[in-house]
């Protein structure tokens, strides 16, 4: 007797996994551009239309957000943009200052060639990112500073637990920051960190590292929400999928 086949469950093909990064991609944008604000509802046939792909594809990009705690999923209500109180802001810079300062001066005394490498590239890719005016791609790398000098510490437990911190701080620093940035807090600061770093001088690293993260205080406890909502299409305009699905 022959026996029934079992049905193989099909492996996703590189071309969907490109798209569902770029669905990813283009929300995760319009929230480091500040366009999607906090408390902000986010519903999948809206987003489906706006993006141009299907809603499990949407749905996927939501799950995978709410996973890294961009997003927040309340049950029975949907999936929501994080609302942050100013105390809440202030709780994290707290430990983020903790945190930080502690690991630029242990850089400053353990740094080695392939590390200020990397230093320098990242810092290269954001003056890049103003020279262009890619607001969200600037936004992004500013969060992605911060990791990168926990991940040259060689200690994963740091990198872990500053991520968690960095994902809600990144996005609220979104929401609060200057159209147009200029020498004093922001990501302009990272060029000066990364070369006290480079010259080994741990006290003038950690003052601006310091001096850095309290700026970024500064800015979000003067934020204060517009009185409208950005409309959806609004929100993602110029960004896309890039591929349809």
């Amino acid at each position: 007797m022959v026996q029934p086949r079992k049905k193989v469950k099909a492996r996703p093909l590189k071309g969907d996994v490109a798209i569902d990064k770029a669905v990813y991609d283009a929300i995760r944008r319009a929230m480091l551009m500040g366009r999607l604000l906090p408390g902000t509802k986010l519903r999948e046939p809206a987003l489906s239309r706006v993006l141009k792909v299907s809603r499990e594809r949407v749905r996927k990009a939501l799950h995978r957000l709410v996973h890294e705690g961009w997003l927040e999923a309340v049950p029975n209500r949907g999936t929501f943009v994080p609302a942050l109180t100013i105390e809440e802001v202030r709780e994290i810079y707290d430990v983020r200052t903790m945190l930080e300062t502690a690991i630029v001066q242990r850089l400053c005394a353990e740094h080695d060639l392939p590390a200020a490498q990397r230093l320098k590239a990242h810092v290269s890719e954001e003056r890049q990112a103003v020279r262009s005016d890619d607001r969200g791609r600037l936004f992004g790398l500013s969060g992605e500073f911060h990791i990168l000098l926990a991940e040259l510490c060689g200690n994963e437990q740091l990198s872990r637990l500053l991520r968690g911190l960095l994902t809600r701080s990144t996005m609220h620093f979104s929401l609060s920051a200057p159209e147009r940035f200029h020498n004093c807090a922001g990501p302009h600061d990272h060029a000066d960190i990364v070369k006290a770093i480079l010259a080994r001088d741990a006290k003038k690293a950690a003052k601006l590292m310091l001096d850095h993260l309290l700026g970024l205080v500064e800015w979000q406890s003067a934020w204060q929400p517009p009185p409208n909502p950005v409309a959806l299409e609004e929100a993602f305009r110029g960004i896309s999928a890039k591929r349809q699905a």
